[in-house]
């Protein structure tokens, strides 16, 4: 009983997500100026996706980082998009490279272990359907009451400005 009550409210929520999201292409696709959510940072630069992506990788290792895992979110978005009825693309590119830090993963989970759910790091990489020679690289905020995340958000801001 469980499982069907789950399965019909995941069915219901993927509908009404899917008008949102189908709305909210349409609406991305007309402006040109877009509002950048409390919770993250944005910052964009003239170029080529593939020379400003070559350009983060090359900050975060030189930063003595190591890329965990890259999310190739347009792919996702273009995959699900008939599933979700969005026929307006968003992006051109877009990726999210994930990757950590050992002594402020450390600082970060000794504060409170709980704060596990910040790592690792992600940085957005991403050019506008309707912008295509725009890049854009951003990051979710770190919980400022979370003493420990402002030397990460530092390091974030620090990969993003080599980049830009």
């Amino acid at each position: 009983m469980k499982k069907i009550l789950f399965l019909l409210v995941y069915i219901i929520a993927g509908a009404s997500s899917a008008l949102m999201m189908n709305a909210y292409a349409d609406d991305t696709a007309s402006k040109s100026e877009l509002k950048t959510p409390e919770s993250a940072s944005v910052y964009s630069t003239e170029g080529k996706f593939a020379d400003a992506k070559e350009d983060l990788l090359a900050s975060i290792a030189a930063n003595g980082l190591v890329v965990s895992y890259t999310s190739h979110a347009k792919t996702m978005l273009e995959n699900t998009a008939a599933v979700a009825g969005v026929t307006t693309p968003v992006y051109d590119d877009a990726e999210i490279v994930l990757f950590c830090k050992a002594d402020l993963s450390h600082a970060l989970v000794a504060e409170n272990p709980h704060n596990i759910v910040l790592c690792p790091y992600a940085i957005a990489i991403y050019v506008l359907h309707n912008e295509p020679e725009r890049v854009y690289l951003s990051f979710r905020e770190p919980e400022a009451s979370v003493t420990a995340t402002k030397p990460i958000r530092e390091l974030l801001v620090k990969i993003i400005e080599e980049v830009i």
